[in-house]
């Protein structure tokens, strides 16, 4: 690690240890609170609700019910009652493609608690799988810096909502950080491979699994083939019709919660919900013109310079690291709490740093990453009052100023990940 990085990294830890503290003095107040203001079993995890259900439905011989939105209300509002959760007059689809329901078959033969506990434990082994995984990316670093992923990532807002929200992130978190791996290894096929199973959240694989492909070629091609068409074959053999009622009713499934209802724009962390909750707020109806003309040219101008960069880049490590902060932004719909996996691309950069002096750019993007991690511990707070999602923005910077770093600007030492710019074509 270069000298000139020590102050940052005392920095660093000082910083990550006091929020450890700070998380542990949290958990503990919580169970010397009064029994009313406690945060109990019965108030988190009801993301898993929607896993739940659907599990329920194929374990009932019902896969036609897992998009009927009156269906899975009725469920979950009858499970919520007897099992004394808290849920209110919400529920929660089930967003995810039909094949996905089928992980969740064997858990909804448990009684619900049981079995929001077992998935947990599942995300936990998951998280420290991919923990394992980013810590092997940054060797050979001392271990004053592999430490601080744990660190970092045990005390991070997204993994926070994640565990309370009963979410999948960590499972995304392995599957990208193996993606990653195998990536950087230059394992075109099982790059590809790995990298289709984040489809069973398409917004989360689609735009790594096209740089995976255009970056290595035809053997990544066909490993993300194999899977996609596996998975398809899984669904059309084992649900037939479903796979016709997700994509006939998604889009009014989609409509029926962002359109015709308060939507929670300022937990999404797209640059379509940043034009909509600044230029609409938090009221019903669809995209005006002027929202969706603002949405539409950002994300332009974002997907431009990633192909800019595609084509220019000289360092693999943070080219991968801008397509990871550039995704969530141009995806029409991502939470909060996944933007745990751009911690694939914090390792990715911090990996990049270990070869060389820090460069103004470099200086310039610690200091937004920095920002991004603590203004994500209260952005939707302030984004539901002020309807302006300040992290956006810093995610907008962080991909443009990776981009221009992967494409040589104010490069420092050597790097370790040299990668030539060769056109799909050419590698194929």
């Amino acid at each position: 690690m270069p000298a000139s990085s020590s102050p940052l990294l005392r920095r660093l830890w000082l910083t990550s240890l006091a929020l450890a503290l700070f998380v542990l003095t949290l958990l503990a107040g919580n169970f010397v609170l009064p029994q009313s203001r406690r945060v109990t079993a019965n108030l988190v995890g009801h993301d898993f609700l929607a896993f739940y259900t659907a599990g329920v439905f194929l374990n009932q011989h019902r896969p036609h019910d897992l998009y009927d939105l009156d269906k899975v209300q009725a469920f979950q509002h009858d499970l919520a009652a007897r099992q004394h959760l808290e849920i209110g007059q919400s529920y929660g689809p089930f967003w995810n493609p039909p094949f996905y329901a089928w992980v969740f078959a064997p858990l909804a033969r448990l009684p619900y608690p049981m079995a929001l506990a077992a998935w947990e434990f599942f995300n936990l082994v998951c998280l420290f799988a991919a923990i394992l995984l980013l810590t092997r990316l940054l060797q050979p670093a001392p271990p004053t810096v592999t430490l601080l992923v744990p660190l970092l990532l045990l005390t991070s807002m997204p993994l926070i909502q994640a565990f309370t929200h009963g979410q999948n992130t960590p499972t995304s978190l392995l599957l990208l950080a193996a993606t990653v791996t195998l990536w950087r290894s230059r394992r075109a096929f099982l790059a590809g491979l790995v990298a289709g199973l984040l489809l069973y959240k398409p917004q989360l694989g689609a735009l790594v699994a096209l740089a995976v492909v255009f970056t290595l070629g035809r053997r990544a091609a066909l490993g993300l083939a194999l899977t996609s068409l596996t998975l398809l074959a899984i669904t059309l053999l084992t649900l037939p019709g479903v796979a016709s009622d997700y994509l006939a009713r998604m889009p009014g499934n989609l409509r029926q919660f962002q359109v015709l209802q308060p939507y929670l724009w300022d937990r999404h962390v797209t640059l379509r919900a940043f034009w909509r909750l600044l230029l609409q707020g938090k009221a019903t109806g669809d995209l005006t013109p002027l929202t969706q003309t603002c949405y539409l040219l950002s994300a332009a101008a974002l997907a431009l310079q990633l192909a800019r960069t595609f084509w220019r880049r000289r360092n693999l490590d943070l080219f991968i690291a801008a397509v990871i902060v550039a995704m969530p932004l141009l995806m029409p719909f991502y939470f909060d709490y996944d933007l745990l996996l751009i911690a694939v691309a914090a390792v990715l950069y911090a990996r990049s740093r270990l070869d060389g002096p820090a460069t103004p750019l470099d200086r310039r993007i610690t200091q937004v990453w920095i920002a991004l991690y603590f203004w994500l511990m209260v952005n939707s707070t302030v984004a539901r009052v002020t309807h302006l999602n300040l992290s956006v923005l810093l995610l907008t910077a962080l991909a443009t100023l990776l981009a221009r770093r992967a494409t040589g600007c104010e490069s420092a030492g050597s790097t370790a990940s040299e990668f030539p710019a060769t056109p799909l074509a050419a590698t194929a």
